[in-house]
């Protein structure tokens, strides 16, 4: 493997000043309460960027110092997905690096503000809980979607005050920098995972001259209309959704060997419908959306062996041994909102919109947007990083690494992204699920030599799918990216 790596690298140095030498932090680190290996701190920041005098917040950041500190290069900053994914509980329960990188970089996260430690947002979970379906039901339930989503965000605002404003990844770009300074660092080498990813576009945006390096793994693609974004999004589940079918037709492993797979899922997506599929481990009945969600979380390791014996599972009214859930974010809407304008201008425009996410997904019947989008519409927050191509500027080259099937930021994105920045550089790893740095040794050595050295790779770089193995232990996401 590192021998076809070897032919496959490029060698071209990261633009930009070198790293400082290690200054003394203004930031107060202290021994992490849960891990006393790991160093953990809080930044001022403004509660609202634009008027920095204003009210301040605080930022929970987390440092890992570099395990070779004679061979230091700088800091390396973790951007975690969500949105509303938290980096410091993670950094606290291990490094997401490898070696080769622990012992190089300060690997420093963060919560984002409005998450975790970082003035978390505050609403009624009995609120979010009573959201209506989002799929199209007439001008009755279109209404009532829209009541919904406006007494969310009034709730929000009452428990938790004008954070509800200024969750938006172009603030938490900033809060980056904020720490950055505080850091002593003129730049920054910077990992984004998933809809981190659209934080690491923000800061490439704002601050191209503090760029070093930056990986966009598992790309989000900010430039998409409300259409654009449930359509490309149901495109890549659908997509995962038929590598899973051809799996299934060629392994015997497979509980659905012999079967179609799409017709089995059709079944259980009508019994969903008419209320007539038991919830697993649970007293309400599954919903349609309980059912493609669960379905398309499978995806993301992927974890397709368990996948197909719960499908077998549900439709037999079977038990299921069902994967260990991440806790769920809460209120997710509430930062995606102040990044997207979702428009909807009438229950009949709501219904095109969503025929247009079944037609690309005709099992699945939407993506892992589709669900969340629709909470935006009336949502009483300013959009204050609304879609749009970022600029990105940056003297450093950027590395792009995505699945070529990713059920959550599909290649459909990678591409796009790609296509949108003039100095970077998109490695394909021609395999499935979500998230590729650690996928194999391929893309382990092309990150590390990216970031350590500043090696890229060709245009139009590939690296081997591995093939899914059963999961003994999975853990499956609840957040959309």
């Amino acid at each position: 493997m590192r021998r076809m790596l070897g032919a496959l690298l490029a060698v071209g140095v990261i633009a930009g000043v070198a790293a400082p030498a290690h200054a003394e932090p203004a930031l107060d680190w202290q021994p992490c309460a849960e891990n006393a290996e790991v160093e953990c701190s809080t930044v001022r920041a403004p509660l609202d960027w634009a008027n920095p005098r204003g009210e301040q917040i605080d930022i929970a950041v987390a440092r890992r110092p570099a395990t070779d500190p004679a061979r230091r290069i700088g800091t390396l900053v973790h951007m975690p997905g969500g949105p509303g994914g938290t980096g410091v509980s993670s950094l606290v329960a291990g490094n997401p690096f490898a070696a080769d990188l622990a012992a190089r970089f300060d690997v420093v996260s963060y919560d984002p503000r409005g998450f975790g430690g970082s003035h978390q947002l505050r609403c009624d979970p009995a609120l979010i809980a009573e959201r209506p379906d989002v799929r199209p039901d007439g001008p009755e339930h279109f209404q009532r979607l829209l009541d919904h989503n406006r007494r969310a965000s009034g709730d929000c605002r009452a428990r938790s005050g004008a954070i509800v404003d200024h969750m938006d990844t172009a603030s938490v770009a900033r809060d980056i920098d904020a720490f950055r300074a505080a850091l002593g660092e003129q730049q920054l080498s910077l990992y984004g995972i998933s809809y981190g990813t659209l934080t690491g576009q923000m800061y490439a945006e704002q601050f191209p001259e503090r760029v070093r390096s930056l990986v966009l793994d598992s790309v989000f693609d900010h430039s998409q209309d409300t259409a654009g974004f449930l359509v490309t999004q149901a495109e890549a589940a659908e997509d995962s959704f038929g590598e899973f079918a051809k799996w299934c037709e060629r392994d015997a492993a497979c509980a659905l060997h012999g079967e179609d797979v799409g017709a089995v899922f059709d079944e259980l997506y009508a019994r969903a419908d008419a209320g007539e599929l038991p919830q697993p481990g649970g007293s309400e009945p599954m919903t349609p959306q309980d059912l493609t969600r669960s379905t398309i979380s499978a995806f993301y390791g992927p974890d397709w062996h368990a996948l197909a014996a719960e499908l077998d599972a549900l439709r037999n009214s079977e038990p299921i041994a069902t994967a260990r859930q991440q806790e769920p974010i809460p209120n997710p809407a509430a930062a995606f909102c102040g990044d997207h304008r979702i428009e909807a201008r009438s229950a009949e425009d709501y219904a095109r919109l969503w025929k247009r996410q079944e037609q690309a997904a005709p099992h699945l019947r939407g993506g892992v947007g589709g669900a969340l989008a629709p909470h935006c519409l009336d949502w009483r927050a300013p959009v204050q990083n609304p879609q749009h191509v970022p600029e990105i500027r940056t003297a450093a080259p950027i590395l792009i690494l995505n699945a070529l099937h990713d059920p959550a930021t599909g290649y459909n994105w990678a591409t796009t992204v790609d296509s949108h920045v003039e100095r970077a550089t998109l490695l394909t790893y021609d395999g499935w699920g979500h998230g590729v740095y650690d996928r194999n040794e391929c893309t382990l050595d092309a990150a590390h030599a990216y970031l350590i050295d500043g090696v890229m790779p060709p245009e139009g770089a590939h690296c081997p799918a591995v093939q899914p193995e059963p999961v003994q232990t999975a853990v499956r996401p609840v957040a959309p990216w």
